[in-house]
């Protein structure tokens, strides 16, 4: 069984990475996940 995560998020660069920096809400949620692989699926809607 999976588990779903639905969030806005911003994309943020720290050096020569770019970093998915979730609400802070779901950072518990997401800190569960240390380690383990996930799949992201990113949605870029336009203005």
């Amino acid at each position: 069984m999976g588990v779903i995560y639905i969030f806005e998020a911003k994309v943020v660069k720290t050096g020569q990475k770019y970093l998915i920096y979730p609400p802070r809400e779901y950072q518990e949620k997401l800190k569960k996940l240390h380690g383990e692989k996930v799949k992201i699926i990113v949605i870029k809607e336009s203005d």
